[in-house]
């Protein structure tokens, strides 16, 4: 991956109010996630942010190269579907906490709304949009079709 490609954030912020009892679950959450793989540019990150309004909400971030154009064509395949697996594995975490809590979270990627987990449940954003989508056209660009580990 060439040192000057643009990178992009994924946020996934709790909706609710914040409570102590969540936001111990969520960092307890990161923990896990940061030993359960190599991650491409990190770990996800437990985010807790206060504005000047007194707003405060926590979340997830996981920073990913961008495949917005002109860019995406350039990331390579192996990278782009290792990112595709931590998106899978923090969105699975999230469906968790929301599970455990009835919390809902907001998705963001590179600024843009992309979906909601509501009740342990992604959206149609998340689940068919964000994830499909990727798996679609990583899918489509693997020789014959084939995804890795395949044997049609």
């Amino acid at each position: 991956m060439r040192e000057n490609h643009p990178i992009d954030r994924l946020v996934v912020a709790l909706e609710d109010e914040v409570s102590a009892s969540i936001v111990s679950t969520m960092q307890a959450s990161i923990e896990r996630l940061a030993g359960r793989r190599t991650w491409v540019l990190g770990p996800p990150v437990f985010l807790d942010q206060s504005d000047e309004h007194g707003s405060h909400w926590v979340g997830f971030g996981l920073m990913l190269y961008t495949a917005l154009p002109p860019w995406g064509e350039q990331i390579d395949p192996q990278v782009d579907r290792a990112h595709l697996e931590e998106v899978k594995e923090l969105l699975g975490e999230v469906c968790r906490v929301s599970d455990e809590y009835g919390a809902s979270f907001q998705a963001e990627y590179a600024g843009e709304l992309v979906g909601m987990v509501e009740s342990g449940q992604m959206d149609s954003g998340l689940e068919v949009t964000l994830i499909g989508e990727w798996e679609r056209v990583l899918n489509a660009a693997s020789p014959r079709g084939m995804t890795p580990g395949s044997n049609a």
